[in-house]
Protein backbone atom coordinates (compact mmCIF):
# COMPACT_ATOMS: atom_id res chain seq x y z
CA UNK A 1 0.00 0.00 0.00
CA UNK A 2 2.90 2.77 0.99
CA UNK A 3 4.78 1.20 -2.15
CA UNK A 4 3.08 4.21 -4.02
CA UNK A 5 5.54 7.13 -5.75
CA UNK A 6 2.69 9.56 -4.87
CA UNK A 7 4.72 9.20 -1.09
CA UNK A 8 7.51 9.69 -2.27
CA UNK A 9 9.33 11.56 1.07
CA UNK A 10 6.56 11.76 2.84
CA UNK A 11 7.67 11.54 6.56
CA UNK A 12 4.99 8.91 7.73
CA UNK A 13 4.79 7.24 11.03
CA UNK A 14 4.35 3.94 10.42
CA UNK A 15 4.16 0.77 13.27
CA UNK A 16 7.44 -1.94 12.46
CA UNK A 17 7.25 -5.25 13.00
CA UNK A 18 10.21 -7.45 11.68
CA UNK A 19 13.88 -7.66 11.67
CA UNK A 20 14.82 -6.45 14.30
CA UNK A 21 12.08 -4.32 15.15
CA UNK A 22 8.82 -5.22 17.63
CA UNK A 23 6.17 -2.87 16.98
CA UNK A 24 8.33 -0.44 17.29
CA UNK A 25 6.86 3.34 15.62
CA UNK A 26 9.02 4.77 13.43
CA UNK A 27 9.51 7.73 10.59
CA UNK A 28 10.15 6.21 7.32
CA UNK A 29 10.38 7.51 4.15
CA UNK A 30 9.44 6.49 0.53
CA UNK A 31 12.26 6.27 -1.81
CA UNK A 32 12.61 5.97 -5.71
CA UNK A 33 15.86 4.34 -6.18
CA UNK A 34 17.25 2.85 -9.53
CA UNK A 35 13.34 2.74 -10.74
CA UNK A 36 12.27 0.93 -7.52
CA UNK A 37 9.98 2.75 -4.63
CA UNK A 38 11.36 1.46 -1.24
CA UNK A 39 10.31 2.18 1.96
CA UNK A 40 13.33 3.15 4.46
CA UNK A 41 14.17 3.98 7.98
CA UNK A 42 16.57 7.12 8.05
CA UNK A 43 18.42 7.41 11.55
CA UNK A 44 20.50 10.26 11.91
CA UNK A 45 22.11 10.40 8.21
CA UNK A 46 21.81 6.21 7.14
CA UNK A 47 19.07 4.81 5.35
CA UNK A 48 17.87 1.44 6.14
CA UNK A 49 15.03 -0.35 3.97
CA UNK A 50 12.66 -1.68 5.64
CA UNK A 51 10.58 -5.07 4.07
CA UNK A 52 6.80 -3.56 3.02
CA UNK A 53 4.99 -6.61 4.88
CA UNK A 54 6.67 -5.16 8.28
CA UNK A 55 5.11 -1.91 7.97
CA UNK A 56 1.84 -0.74 9.07
CA UNK A 57 0.75 2.92 8.82
CA UNK A 58 -0.41 4.84 11.79
CA UNK A 59 -3.75 5.77 10.82
CA UNK A 60 -4.86 9.25 13.09
CA UNK A 61 -7.24 9.41 15.35
CA UNK A 62 -10.58 10.70 13.94
CA UNK A 63 -11.53 13.13 16.64
CA UNK A 64 -8.28 14.02 18.14
CA UNK A 65 -5.13 14.30 15.76
CA UNK A 66 -5.14 17.88 13.97
CA UNK A 67 -1.48 17.29 12.74
CA UNK A 68 0.29 16.99 9.62
CA UNK A 69 -1.47 13.90 7.41
CA UNK A 70 -1.03 12.37 4.00
CA UNK A 71 -3.15 10.43 2.21
CA UNK A 72 -1.77 7.01 1.29
CA UNK A 73 -4.54 5.69 -0.72
CA UNK A 74 -7.36 6.41 -3.36
CA UNK A 75 -7.55 9.11 -6.00
CA UNK A 76 -6.19 11.63 -3.73
CA UNK A 77 -3.09 10.05 -2.61
CA UNK A 78 0.42 11.86 -1.90
CA UNK A 79 -2.06 14.95 -0.58
CA UNK A 80 -1.04 16.25 2.25
CA UNK A 81 -4.07 17.02 4.43
CA UNK A 82 -4.89 18.32 8.05
CA UNK A 83 -8.06 17.51 10.04
CA UNK A 84 -11.09 19.74 10.34
CA UNK A 85 -14.47 17.97 12.19
CA UNK A 86 -14.86 14.04 11.95
CA UNK A 87 -18.53 12.44 11.75
CA UNK A 88 -20.21 9.17 12.27
CA UNK A 89 -21.55 7.32 9.13
CA UNK A 90 -23.03 4.23 11.67
CA UNK A 91 -20.06 3.14 12.99
CA UNK A 92 -17.16 4.63 10.79
CA UNK A 93 -15.94 7.74 11.51
CA UNK A 94 -15.23 9.95 8.49
CA UNK A 95 -12.76 12.75 8.81
CA UNK A 96 -13.47 16.02 7.10
CA UNK A 97 -9.97 17.38 5.69
CA UNK A 98 -8.61 20.86 4.46
CA UNK A 99 -5.96 19.93 1.50
CA UNK A 100 -3.08 21.61 2.12
CA UNK A 101 0.17 22.79 -0.12
CA UNK A 102 3.70 22.42 1.80
CA UNK A 103 6.97 24.38 1.10
CA UNK A 104 9.96 23.61 3.62
CA UNK A 105 10.54 26.64 5.54
CA UNK A 106 7.05 28.40 5.12
CA UNK A 107 3.39 28.12 6.82
CA UNK A 108 1.41 25.81 4.74
CA UNK A 109 -1.31 26.75 2.67
CA UNK A 110 -5.11 25.88 2.75
CA UNK A 111 -6.60 25.14 -0.74
CA UNK A 112 -10.34 24.84 -1.17
CA UNK A 113 -10.16 21.16 -1.60
CA UNK A 114 -12.09 19.35 1.26
CA UNK A 115 -11.89 15.63 1.46
CA UNK A 116 -14.30 13.17 3.27
CA UNK A 117 -11.99 9.95 4.05
CA UNK A 118 -12.18 7.19 6.11
CA UNK A 119 -9.27 6.98 8.45
CA UNK A 120 -8.03 3.81 6.92
CA UNK A 121 -6.92 6.08 4.16
CA UNK A 122 -4.76 8.13 6.20
CA UNK A 123 -1.32 8.03 7.92
CA UNK A 124 0.38 10.47 10.27
CA UNK A 125 3.26 12.52 9.21
CA UNK A 126 6.14 13.81 11.27
CA UNK A 127 6.59 17.03 11.54
CA UNK A 128 9.44 19.20 13.12
CA UNK A 129 8.77 21.73 15.95
CA UNK A 130 9.49 24.63 13.47
CA UNK A 131 6.90 23.19 11.27
CA UNK A 132 3.88 22.47 14.24
CA UNK A 133 4.89 25.85 15.58
CA UNK A 134 4.63 27.38 12.05
CA UNK A 135 0.86 25.84 11.51
CA UNK A 136 -0.28 25.53 14.71
CA UNK A 137 -3.33 28.30 13.74
CA UNK A 138 -3.72 27.41 10.19
CA UNK A 139 -6.97 25.23 10.73
CA UNK A 140 -8.27 27.36 13.78
CA UNK A 141 -10.93 29.13 11.93
CA UNK A 142 -11.89 26.41 9.66
CA UNK A 143 -12.47 24.23 12.97
CA UNK A 144 -14.72 26.89 14.28
CA UNK A 145 -16.57 27.35 11.63
CA UNK A 146 -16.80 23.37 11.16
CA UNK A 147 -18.38 23.37 14.66
CA UNK A 148 -20.87 26.29 14.48
CA UNK A 149 -22.16 24.51 11.04
CA UNK A 150 -22.47 21.11 12.99
CA UNK A 151 -23.82 22.45 16.64
CA UNK A 152 -26.84 24.30 14.27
Amino acid sequence: MLLDSRLVDAPLRVVVTGGAYHKKDLTALIKCMDGRVTIFHKCYTTLTPLSPEWVTPKAPNPTRDNGLLVVIKGNHCGKYVRRIHHRYEGETPIVLLGVVNRLDGHPDVLTKEQLDLDVSYLCLCEESKEDKKRNSALMDAVRREARNIRAK
